[in-house]
């Protein structure tokens, strides 16, 4: 990865570990309400390449009662360069990981992560931005059904 001054604005803006920590913080916490545990290591790494992109997150059912395999057979133009999108955001995902450890809002217990009571203090959101939050709180629910194998399988992508 770049270092930061040689990452393109764009880059550094949209995808800073602040902002994508949010999301991942937004996902841990909502996978966490729904079964108690932790997100495993794995699936850190599939919110930011589905919640960034705008055709995918668009495609998102509007409840966790819609199955992940009907879902992805019924849309699958999701699954188009998703392995690649997930490869180019490992960097962004682990940096936003540590970003959020070492500030206090994210820990790591027997393999999986939870969040910490630190609450992050968030300014005025544009609409957008909201969107995406909800998404990744919705994401945190729908996969927290799931195995990590079968979801990374329905992707069709390897851990």
């Amino acid at each position: 990865m770049n270092t930061w001054l040689q990452r393109p604005t764009e880059v550094a803006n949209l995808l800073n570990p602040a902002f994508c920590g949010m999301l991942l913080k937004e996902f841990v916490k909502s996978y966490e309400n729904e079964t108690g545990s932790g997100v495993p290591l794995e699936l850190m790494f599939l919110l930011l390449p589905i919640v960034l992109h705008s055709s995918t997150r668009e495609q998102l059912p509007s409840t966790v009662r819609t199955q992940l395999q009907p879902w992805l057979q019924s849309c699958p133009d999701v699954r188009i360069g998703f392995a690649h999108r997930v490869n180019e955001m490992i960097p962004f995902t682990r940096e936003s990981m540590i970003f959020l450890m070492n500030k206090g809002y994210l820990e790591q217990v027997n393999g999986c992560f939870k969040t910490n009571t630190k609450r992050y203090i968030r300014q005025t959101i544009p609409d957008e931005i909201n969107e995406i939050i909800k998404k990744c709180r919705f994401l945190g629910r729908w996969l927290s059904n799931s195995s990590s194998s079968t979801i990374f399988t329905l992707w069709g992508i390897r851990p």
